[in-house]
């Protein structure tokens, strides 16, 4: 359920090469087209729609030691390469496929005669700056241990990392099943501010997020209407969170809807907006002129996700977080 923590080493050539070449200046999506089934194209053309695609790969490793570590790679994991004893950047797992003519064409054959054939594309790719001294004193590491192979982390050792840099993607969903959604809505209190909290509070919204967005990278607020990378949408509770009761969390198809985060998430929290009959409005509890423009804006727009279905909750939510002005 946690996001993995992935550990990879670019102290060879070839590895400096390839971050280079397919990270820093990710791979133009129509080059990997030939090479894959027309639903993986769209897969990473809903990812990806800039059509520019970060990418890395392993080789299988003596006795397939790195494909069965890279079978355990999911969306959303952490990927951190490493060099001179830092961590210095990392990104986010969105997808991966095993596909020896890709890695071909990307990056032909080692010394061995090995390609790197266990693909995995990346996202929000950002630089960072962690010893390895440090990187060992978190997860529990002996100070002499250093980064020399492909390595996930187990769950712990991830958790430990990921809290201590409250590292979260704002784009790769974690996948997480209805039966593990249900067991998160009956057994934790988003209260709850330890690493098991923090991890269960991030599987919650990725399955929010999947159920709103699935694969796509961008999303449309349901309030504005405008279109908006998904990172700027939040997937918001219509009826406050802390006031659902299990079942309605569980109601997970219309207990929420996109909210941006350029306004309304915040403006229908606070309760100077709300949905009446379908429709956005608005009151004047403290206004000023930059606000009021932005609520003239979107006042009387049409919610797409009122309907039958939702309208209980956006009854509670006028009734109980709305300060009407009439």
């Amino acid at each position: 359920m946690s996001s993995r923590v992935i550990l990879q080493p670019t102290g060879n050539k070839d590895a400096r090469e390839h971050y280079v070449d397919t990270l820093l200046r990710p791979v133009d999506i129509l080059r990997i087209k030939p090479f894959i089934s027309q639903d993986e194209f769209n897969h990473l053309k809903e990812l990806y729609p800039n059509g520019l695609v970060p990418t890395w790969g392993v080789t299988a490793g003596v006795n397939n030691v790195n494909s069965n570590k890279w079978n355990k790679i999911q969306p959303a994991d952490v990927t951190f390469f490493s060099a001179n004893k830092v961590l210095y950047s990392y990104g986010f797992v969105t997808y991966k496929i095993h596909n020896a003519a890709l890695a071909q064409h990307l990056w032909d054959f080692n010394s061995k005669g090995e390609t790197w054939e266990y693909i995995y594309f990346l996202d929000e790719l950002r630089d960072h700056d962690i010893p390895v001294s440090l990187f060992n004193k978190i997860v529990g590491y002996s100070q002499n241990y250093l980064v020399q192979g492909f390595t996930v982390l187990d769950e712990e050792k991830s958790n430990a990392l990921v809290g201590y840099f409250d590292l979260e993607s704002q784009t790769a969903i974690q996948p997480v099943s209805d039966d593990e959604y249900r067991e998160i809505v009956e057994s934790f209190d988003l209260a709850a501010l330890d690493i098991e909290g923090k991890s269960k509070s991030r599987a919650e919204q990725g399955f929010l997020r999947k159920t709103l967005f699935g694969n796509r990278a961008l999303g449309t607020c349901g309030v504005c209407g405008k279109e908006y990378p998904i990172s700027f949408l939040n997937a918001a509770h219509i009826k406050k969170r802390s006031f659902c009761t299990s079942e309605e969390k569980l109601d997970y198809k219309n207990i929420v809807m996109p909210m941006c985060k350029f306004g309304c998430d915040d403006l229908y929290e606070k309760g100077y907006i709300t949905i009446n009959n379908g429709q956005v409005k608005v009151n004047d509890k403290i206004i000023t002129e930059p606000l009021n423009n932005y609520l003239n804006s979107i006042e009387g727009r049409e919610c797409e996700y009122w309907n039958k279905s939702t309208f209980k909750y956006f009854e509670w939510h006028r009734n109980h977080h709305f300060v009407s002005n009439i």
